[in-house]
């Protein structure tokens, strides 16, 4: 077996660097086929932080992604899409899934819903940190909502799915007059459902000309995230005499 030694002659204990050419030779079967409903891939764990799925196949089903901390009973883990940036507790379709698997014992790919094909799934394990953990993810869902004049304009982030909330990055909020306004003696209050503390964004009542308009843009340090998983989340622009509505929201959803 061949030693290196560093410059001063003393034996090199640390990790070389992977160079072009570098590749080692595993025996260990990688990937198993799963074709009926409820087959699984497992892997054991033993101090791994990092699980990586590794799906392929042509197939009709669903990939549930699951661990265990006494090695029988299995809870749902959140995984993140390494293509699209988005997180889920399932996969229909093929793609790389990370998971941040500190504490538990074993994890599985299981077919939690069969129609036909085979699931190619490959699982590995790692000491790294997991990218999941690594802030901020990127928005990738904007939606938006209008109303006509004088009516309420609800937008609505539709529920995201079994132990998943919406993170906010970005929320707007556009009155428009549609017409000459006349001052009131209140403000106008947009209001919203499942954000903890229920923020409300209070507009101005006095009078202003037709074709003006006000923005409130909520953009915080971190992403907002809901009050309550797989729930939807809305923004409401009440119905007011000559105003158009407009909202856009930016989120991501995660468990």
């Amino acid at each position: 077996m061949s030693i290196l030694y560093d410059a001063r002659g003393n034996e090199f204990q640390g990790n070389l660097d992977q160079i072009t050419g570098g590749t080692f030779t595993d025996a260990r079967t990688i990937s198993g086929n799963l074709g009926a409903l409820n087959a699984e891939s497992i892997m054991d764990l033993n101090g791994h932080s990092t699980a990586v799925f590794d799906i392929r196949g042509t197939f009709v089903a669903t990939v549930s992604f699951e661990g265990t901390v006494d090695g029988t009973n299995y809870v749902a883990i959140p995984v993140f899409n390494q293509a699209t940036e988005v997180v889920s507790l399932t996969a229909a379709a093929a793609g790389i899934f990370i998971a941040s698997v500190s504490g538990f014992r074993r994890v599985r790919a299981r077919v939690s819903a069969y129609t036909s094909g085979t699931v190619v799934a490959s699982l590995r394990g790692s000491i790294a940190d997991c990218l999941i953990k690594a802030p901020p993810i990127p928005a990738t869902t904007w939606v938006t909502n209008t109303a006509a004049s004088g009516s309420i304009c609800t937008l609505s982030l539709a529920a995201a799915g079994a132990g998943l909330f919406h993170y906010i990055t970005e929320l707007q909020i556009i009155k428009f007059a549609a017409a000459a306004l006349t001052a009131a003696a209140a403000p106008v209050i947009a209001t919203t459902t499942n954000l903890t503390g229920s923020p409300a964004f209070s507009f101005q009542a006095d009078g202003a000309a037709q074709g003006t308009s006000e923005k409130q843009q909520f953009e915080p340090n971190q992403p907002f995230k809901s009050a309550a998983a797989n729930t939807a989340t809305t923004i409401v622009g009440p119905a007011t005499t000559s105003i158009i509505w407009r909202i856009n929201a930016a989120y991501y959803v995660g468990a």
